[in-house]
């Protein structure tokens, strides 16, 4: 059995990324099983899905700890412990990341397990889809053809499936699989070892005690609980004030709907990187465009 797990974040189509994979292995005759794994989902908030092919009934279930194939879709999750994407990974396990960065530095600079390899996913989605974020198809098209398992032929029918489903077609369409096209020529098959049965633990059965809803719900009493959250690492677009430009008229203070911005001593307006998710509503409202909008993963990594 081959397990596939996919990292990415709420908006990028991770979702849709396992459903292409599982239902383009079924459409190659295999028996194929997909699922995501996600809370209360936020555009940028971390996520993750699941896929699973084999040539027998798949009779497993649950989250996939030790993975075959791992696709990273938001490199900026290699940083994040809460997300913490390559976890359970090993030596034999396949890392694909999105990332045009080079893959020894990356493996360095990460303590990634393995030499990863790595596509330009995000360049390509703006180049054929004017969209600077990874989508299903890109991603769906990667773990495809990283397989050896799936053929071009098998894997456009299914996006062209799944797309049809959310109701995309014409241009859009042609579009999409243009880019699945550019995606599979990129890359080359990988040989991935298939992990014997023993070496994975089965699951426990677990017995649910019925409890009162005061112990069972999610009831959180603290006050300030969530800056403990730093959501910062949600964003995908950082903004960046020009404060030679800036002339403190405080609208990106008043139109920020997360609350922070805030005003120094000297009037001037300061970001908390920590909890601001990249919405860049404070970019679009700034009437003097005194605020940048870079790509979040616009960083150099120094060889290790």
């Amino acid at each position: 059995m081959l397990r596939v797990r996919s990292h990415g974040r709420g908006g990028q189509g991770i979702k849709t990324a396992s459903q292409i994979m599982g239902t383009a292995a079924f459409l190659s005759g295999y028996q194929s099983q997909d699922f995501p794994l996600y809370g209360a989902e936020r555009r940028g908030a971390p996520i993750v899905a699941f896929t699973r092919v084999s040539q027998k009934t798949i009779l497993e279930r649950g989250p996939i700890s030790l993975p075959d194939l791992l696709l990273i879709g938001d490199e900026t999750l290699l940083e994040d412990p809460q997300a913490a994407p390559i976890c359970g990974s090993d030596e034999q396990t396949v890392l694909f990341i999105n990332s045009e960065k080079d893959p020894q530095i990356l493996k360095g600079s990460f303590n990634l397990p393995s030499l990863p390899v790595t596509c330009g996913l995000t360049k390509l989605c703006l180049q054929y889809l004017n969209d600077g974020m990874v989508r299903s198809t890109a991603l769906g098209a990667a773990g495809a053809r990283l397989t050896g398992r799936i053929s071009l032929e098998d894997l456009l029918e299914s996006v062209e499936i799944e797309l049809d489903v959310m109701g995309i077609a014409g241009q859009p369409l042609q579009s999409n699989l243009d880019l699945v096209r550019e995606v599979f020529g990129a890359l080359n098959p990988v040989t991935i070892k298939e992990r014997e049965e023993s070496a994975l633990s089965p699951s426990k059965l677990m017995v649910l005690e019925q409890k009162e809803v005061q112990d069972a719900a999610p009831i959180i009493t603290a006050t300030r609980n969530m800056v403990q959250r730093k959501t910062g690492n949600w964003r995908i677009h950082r903004p960046e004030i020009d404060y030679e430009d800036c002339n403190n008229c405080m609208i990106c203070y008043a139109r920020c709907p997360e609350g922070v911005i805030e005003m120094d001593p000297e009037g001037k307006p300061v970001i908390d990187y920590d909890h601001c998710k990249g919405c860049m509503i404070c970019a679009q409202e700034c009437p003097k465009h005194s605020i940048k909008t870079l790509w979040e993963m616009d960083y150099e990594l120094e060889p290790q």
